[in-house]
C-alpha cells in the first residue's frame, strides 16, 4: 500500500533504444518503473534516424500509467535525461520537419571536414574544433542546410532528444549547459552560443533554445495531456544529458572518482576540479545549479557493451550466460586480441570509418578465445582512453555502471587491466535516477542522500602483469591498423 503522505519524484530517460520511466519516493526507493524498447532506422551507408514522436508517444503512455496508480498531487517534480547530440528539427509550429538525426549517425563525414577547414582557429573555437564529429548537432544542422534546404527554410528550433520530450510535456523550449556545451554550437569560454560558428556558417541564433541550469524549472506538466483537471502544477526541470545524469546518480557526494559507463557506447566520465578542462575528451559544463558549477570530461568508445550483444547475437548466436562462466578460466592467457572500434571513434583517433579486427589468430584459436577477446579488447580500449584523458593519474578505484556492469566477467577483467579496484553499486542507479535527483534538487536545493552498497573486484598481481603485456600488444596492433586505414583513406 502506498503511503498517503509520501511525495514522489519521476525520472525519465530517453535512451538510444529504450525509454525508462521510474517513480522514486522521498527516500529514493523505487516505487514503480516502466520501460519500453523502440527501434530507429539504420541504413548501410551510416544514416541513423528516428521519428521523434515515437519518444513522446511512449513517454505519454508511461506517465498515463503512473497517474493511474499515483495521485498526481503527490508527484513533486519530474526530471528528464537522455541520449546526447541526437538532433530534432522543428518548424515554427514546433512540429518536426523531418526525422531526428541520431548521435551515432555517420552521414556528416564531409561536413565535419568542412567545419574543421572553414571555422577560424582561435581561443574561442578551440573547444569546438576539438569535439566536433559526426552526429554533432552543428554537423547535422549544416548538413540539413546543404542537402535539405527546403527543410532548413522551415526551421524554427533545433532541440536535443530530451528537450523535445520536455517540450511536449510543458510547451516550453529549453536546453541545459551539458547539451549546449557538447553541441559544437556553444562557446564554453563565454558561455554563449558561438558567434564564430553562427557567422562562419550563416546560421541564425533564433533557431537555438535558451540554456538553463539542469535543476531549474523549465515549465509545468500539461495535465490535459492525461485528461486530468487539476490545480497543482507539477514542475518539470530542464534536465541534462545521460552521462551527467549517471554521474549524479552514482556520485551525488561529488567524489573525484572515475566512472566507466558500459551502455550502447563505452564512456569514461571524469569529474574535474573547479574550472579544470582536459585536452582529450569533451569538457561538459554540467551546471546543475548556480551553486554547482562542475565541469565533467567525457571520453567515448563508440562501441561499449554493444559489442557483446553483437558478438553473442549476430556471430555465435549464444546468450552470454552460456559462455561467460567458462571464460574466467582463461583470463590473462588469451593470445587473441580484439580491436573494438566497430562503430568508428570520435575521441582518440577521430576516425568515423574505423573498423574492428581480431589479431593473434592461429590454428589453435577457439571460439572462447574470440569471445574473451571481445571483453578484453573493450577494456584495453577504455584503458587507453583513460590514459590519454589523464596521463599522470593513477586511479585506486573506478566505478563501473551501465548494462555492462551486470556482467559476471567484465568487472574482473577491468580490475586487472586497469590495475585498480572496480566498484559496482549493488543498487543499480541509471540515468533516470539522476534525472529524478535533479527534480528533488529543484524542490530542496540539495541532492537526496543515497546509501552506497558497493561490491568490489580487486586486481590480482599475476593477472595484472599478464594483462600489461597483452595491453602493449593491443597498442602495437591498434597503431598499425589505424596507420593502415588512414593511409587507405588518404589514397581514396
Amino acid at each position: 500500500m502506498k503511503d498517503v503522505n509520501a511525495e514522489y519524484y519521476i525520472g525519465i530517460d530517453i535512451g538510444t533504444t529504450s525509454i525508462k520511466t521510474v517513480v522514486y519516493d522521498e527516500r529514493f526507493n523505487i516505487c514503480f518503473h516502466v520501460g519500453k524498447r523502440y527501434n530507429y532506422t539504420a541504413t548501410e551507408d551510416g544514416w541513423r534516424e528516428i521519428d521523434p514522436t515515437i519518444w513522446s508517444t511512449i513517454v505519454l503512455e508511461q506517465l498515463a500509467e503512473i497517474f493511474s496508480i499515483f495521485p498526481y498531487q503527490k508527484i513533486e517534480a519530474i526530471g528528464v535525461t537522455g541520449q546526447m547530440h541526437t538532433t530534432v528539427f522543428l518548424d515554427q509550429a514546433q512540429q518536426p520537419v523531418r526525422p531526428a538525426i541520431m548521435w551515432n549517425d555517420e552521414r556528416t563525414i564531409d561536413v565535419v571536414k568542412k567545419i574543421k577547414t572553414e571555422l577560424p582557429k582561435n581561443s574561442q573555437t578551440e573547444n569546438i574544433l576539438a569535439i566536433v564529429s559526426t552526429g554533432s548537432p552543428l554537423a547535422n544542422l549544416i548538413w540539413l542546410k546543404q542537402f535539405e534546404p527546403e527543410h532548413y527554410e522551415r526551421l524554427g528550433k533545433i532541440l536535443i532528444a530530451k528537450d523535445y520530450v520536455r517540450l511536449i510535456l510543458t510547451g516550453e523550449l529549453f536546453t541545459d549547459y551539458c547539451d549546449a556545451s557538447t553541441s559544437s554550437l556553444y562557446n564554453v569560454t563565454t558561455e554563449q552560443w558561438s558567434e564564430e560558428v553562427l557567422s562562419t556558417f550563416q546560421l541564425s541564433e533564433k533557431i537555438l533554445p535558451e540554456v538553463g541550469y539542469a535543476s531549474s524549472r523549465a515549465g509545468t506538466l500539461d495535465l490535459s495531456l492525461f485528461d486530468i483537471e487539476g490545480k497543482k502544477g507539477i514542475p518539470v526541470v530542464v534536465g541534462t544529458g545521460d552521462n551527467v545524469a549517471s554521474a549524479i546518480a552514482n556520485q551525488n557526494q561529488q567524489v573525484q572518482q572515475p566512472i566507466i559507463s558500459l551502455g550502447t557506447s563505452g564512456v569514461v566520465i571524469l569529474s574535474n576540479r573547479c574550472n579544470e578542462r582536459l585536452t582529450t575528451g569533451k569538457n561538459i559544463l554540467a551546471k546543475i545549479a548556480k551553486e554547482d558549477q562542475r565541469v565533467i570530461t567525457q571520453g567515448a568508445l563508440q562501441s561499449g557493451a554493444k559489442v557483446i550483444e553483437w558478438w553473442s547475437e549476430n556471430i555465435i548466436q549464444q546468450d552470454i550466460t552460456q559462455f561467460e562462466a567458462r571464460l574466467t578460466t582463461k583470463l590473462g592467457e588469451n593470445q587473441v586480441i580484439f580491436f573494438p572500434y566497430l562503430n568508428g571513434d570520435k575521441t582518440l583517433f577521430k576516425e568515423s570509418k574505423l573498423s574492428g579486427a581480431f589479431f593473434g589468430i592461429d590454428l589453435n584459436s577457439e571460439q572462447d578465445d574470440f569471445s574473451l577477446a571481445v571483453y578484453e579488447g573493450t577494456a584495453f580500449a577504455i584503458k587507453r582512453l583513460m590514459q590519454q584523458m589523464r596521463p599522470l593519474q593513477k586511479n585506486d578505484k573506478c566505478l563501473l555502471i551501465g548494462g555492462g556492469a551486470k556482467s559476471q566477467l567484465w568487472p574482473q577483467i577491468f580490475a586487472n587491466v586497469l590495475n585498480c579496484v572496480i566498484q559496482i553499486n549493488c543498487t543499480a542507479r541509471e540515468a533516470n535516477c539522476g534525472a529524478a535527483m535533479l527534480a528533488y534538487y529543484h524542490c530542496h536545493q540539495r541532492y537526496p542522500v543515497l546509501p552506497n552498497e558497493l561490491r568490489e573486484y580487486e586486481p590480482e598481481e599475476i593477472l595484472v602483469k599478464k594483462y600489461q603485456n597483452n595491453y602493449q600488444a593491443f597498442i602495437t596492433y591498434s597503431d598499425a591498423l589505424i596507420k593502415k586505414e588512414r593511409s587507405e583513406n588518404d589514397e581514396a
